[in-house]
């Protein structure tokens, strides 16, 4: 960090540095695409360098997220994402760790995980991003809410929604038991 003194360097790479990977990830749900979802971390990391002095508390993953989103929604659109025809997110692909699994049980998994990635794909972006951000980030509804800049109610809103949608959209894959 070029003009700044070390310690608040120190402080910046522990406090927003190991949220990149959830940055991109939600870049790429928002974006659609690898190139966009890269240009879009990019330049929120260099936003939090310059507004790093407005962090107020420890919760720098739910600040730096607000960061991204914002980015990805003033410099790509998330109608944008609506018009790909696929979410490539080859880069967080989820790993299977059983090596006793047999070739088609894995086969298998993958079909069912990119039928789940496809699903999500499919979400309108104001359900995808609630989506994304409490199943594969794990943010708390509180997070959610800061993140999104809406009331705690519409996020629980838009969960119930999303996740509906998506039983719907997986009910031959997945059974979800009831969801309403």
């Amino acid at each position: 960090m070029v003009g700044t003194d070390a310690p608040a360097a120190g402080r910046f790479e522990r406090a927003v540095l190991p949220h990149l990977s959830a940055g991109f990830t939600l870049a790429m749900y928002l974006t659609g695409n690898r190139a966009d979802a890269e240009d879009s971390v990019q330049e929120a990391v260099l936003r939090a360098i310059r507004y790093f002095h407005t962090l107020r508390d420890d919760d720098a993953r739910a600040w730096f997220l607000t960061i991204v989103r914002r980015v990805c929604l003033t410099a790509y659109r998330m109608s944008r994402a609506e018009t790909a025809d696929a979410i490539s997110i080859d880069a967080n692909r989820l790993q299977l760790v059983d090596d006793r699994e047999r070739p088609d049980t894995a086969a298998e998994r993958l079909q069912v995980q990119q039928r789940v990635r496809d699903a999500i794909g499919q979400l309108p972006p104001l359900l995808r991003e609630v989506i994304v951000l409490r199943e594969l980030q794990s943010c708390s509804y509180d997070e959610i809410a800061t993140v999104t800049d809406v009331p705690l109610g519409t996020v629980m809103s838009r969960l119930s929604r999303a996740r509906a949608r998506l039983a719907n959209l997986l009910h031959d894959v997945v059974d979800f038991g009831d969801v309403a």
